[in-house]
């Protein structure tokens, strides 16, 4: 199975991109976490000034287009009646936001094959799992697909929810009254740990299964942090 499975739109930029993306909010540096702004005159730079580390503009850009089209997409799509939607009733209006959400999820499959910054794919994984929803019922997309990236969007929750847990443990005094709540958060973590595990194994089953033709550096890297 190839890597997208819907309509793709061009995702490639010209010269420093300058006239491709006019609209582009800040870089963000990968390596750092660092928001760049970029004046209106002079081309984008290509290394991040507080670490020094190469930027990927072509990820950069790919990322901006997928957000972009998504918000737009999204916008139209929540105007339309669950009811209308839920009888696969296709309207103007629907086929515009479902075109939108074809690009985003085209333009935020060539960001991935990059690394963003961890804000910028924390949200990509966000809006990946909002769109393949949307797309799987009009059947646009594979079951595979929906499951991969719903999984990812289970895991970072997860993660997230473990990170917490564990801050509100660290948190806790030691004591006779306390350790009862110690132990409830203990338990919490297992079951999150143990849920944490059965994705891990779900995720590969379905990257084995999809075959993607391109890394998918979607998941989270550990010493990067959130």
């Amino acid at each position: 199975m190839s890597w997208a499975s819907v309509n793709s739109i061009p995702d490639s930029i010209d010269g420093d991109g300058r006239d491709f993306e006019p609209e582009l909010e800040p870089l963000m540096c990968a390596t750092c976490g660092t928001e760049i702004e970029v004046g209106p005159e002079g081309p984008y730079p290509t290394v991040c000034p507080a670490c020094l580390q190469p930027l990927d503009l072509e990820t950069q850009f790919a990322y901006s287009r997928g957000r972009d089209a998504f918000a737009v997409g999204q916008e139209i799509l929540i105007r339309i009646s669950p009811r209308l939607r839920k009888r696969n009733l296709f309207t103007t209006e629907e086929l515009e936001g479902l075109e939108y959400y074809k690009q985003a999820y085209s333009s935020l499959q060539l960001a991935f094959q990059g690394v963003l910054a961890e804000q910028q794919r924390w949200l990509g994984v966000e809006m990946m799992a909002a769109i393949v929803n949307i797309l799987l019922q009009h059947q646009l997309i594979s079951e595979l697909e929906f499951g991969f990236w719903g999984s990812l969007n289970k895991e970072q929750n997860i993660q997230q929810e473990c990170v917490e847990v564990q801050h509100k443990m660290t948190g806790l005094p030691h004591g006779l009254f306390t350790f009862l709540v110690r132990l409830r958060w203990h338990l919490r973590l297992r079951q999150l740990q143990k849920a944490l595990r059965e994705l891990d194994a779900n995720i590969h089953k379905f990257q084995r299964l999809i075959r993607f033709t391109e890394p998918v550096n979607a998941r989270r890297i550990p010493d990067r942090g959130k």
